[in-house]
């Protein structure tokens, strides 16, 4: 029986040992594995491929569109910065003149992930409602991504049509045609009220025919009126309405955006018809009758 006992005392010693030894070797191995100059890479750009557009700002100024083009790097830090060079693909259609670099590569700063660049067009130099690419190619060497696709990317670039008001809402005031409330012909007329609008009519066909409900009074809103295209309707008191004898008040609340590079100007509004204190208007509760839509639309031109 003592000699079982001494058997298996040796036996546990010895695993003891040999997992000491194991542990060791890990260890060592994983340091050697953590040497920053013997650790592979590679490098693949951040960004996906997307469209871009410029802007406008609400003054009416053209807004660059601007990106940053950046590389990772897949896998342990380094310990000396790292260079990646990129170059313009012959596939590209956008012209040299029409953006910027901030550098001519990117630079991985030692002990970082990532480095980027900024892209900056040159709106000016653009042609305008024409879509342009600009393919990127990273040139990294053994360090490029295995899959091509990391080492590629494009850019769909567009300077949009803008036209801006010379007059401010002046240019929008007169009397509209088109449809309103989705369905209906515009009874929409606009008068300036200082830089904005003052619009009467809207929504007046689709309240007194599908809603059934005659207007007594009101009927006038305050839009107002942005130099950027865009129009904003606050939530605010419309009109009045009779009912089985009773009186309605209701309220409207929407946005949309004008345009004004074609022979006349237009608006594409959509909006709703609350009563007072719903969070839900006429169009998104009974959207099952509208085809399933949750908002009205006028979508009008100026006569």
């Amino acid at each position: 029986m003592k000699n079982i006992f001494k058997l298996l005392f040796v036996l546990i010693a010895a695993s003891a040992i040999l997992s000491s030894c194991d542990k060791e070797t890990f260890s060592e191995s994983s340091v050697n594995a953590l040497d920053l100059n013997e650790t592979a890479y590679y490098l693949q750009f951040v960004d996906a491929s997307k469209s871009m557009e410029t802007g406008v700002t609400l003054a009416g100024g053209l807004v660059e569109i601007e990106t940053t083009v950046a590389v990772a790097l897949m896998g342990v830090p380094q310990s000396t910065d790292i260079t990646v060079d990129f170059a313009v693909d012959a596939s590209s259609t956008i012209d040299a003149t029409m953006y910027t670099f901030s550098a001519n590569s990117i630079t991985i700063p030692a002990g970082e992930t990532s480095g980027s660049v900024v892209f900056t067009t040159v709106a000016a130099n653009m042609p305008v409602a024409e879509s342009l690419d600009l393919v990127l190619n990273m040139d990294a060497g053994v360090h490029n991504n295995p899959n091509p696709a990391g080492t590629q990317i494009n850019y769909e670039l567009l300077r949009i049509a803008f036209c801006p008001l010379v007059n401010g809402a002046a240019d929008l005031v007169g009397s509209w045609a088109g449809t309103d409330g989705t369905f209906w012909a515009s009874q929409i007329t606009t008068v300036v009220n200082g830089a904005d609008l003052d619009v009467t009519g809207v929504s007046f066909p689709m309240m007194t025919g599908w809603w059934g409900e005659p207007i007594v009074a009101g009927g006038t809103f305050t839009m107002t009126v942005a130099g950027n295209g865009f129009v904003d309707i606050p939530r605010q008191y419309i009109y009045t309405t009779t009912y089985g004898g009773a009186e309605y008040t209701y309220e409207v609340e929407g946005s949309g955006k004008w345009t004004n590079c074609g022979a006349k100007p237009t608006l594409l509004i959509t909006y709703d018809i609350y009563y007072p204190g719903d969070t839900d208007g006429l169009a998104k509760t009974y959207s099952g009758y509208l085809d399933g839509t949750g908002y009205f639309t006028a979508d009008i031109t100026l006569e």
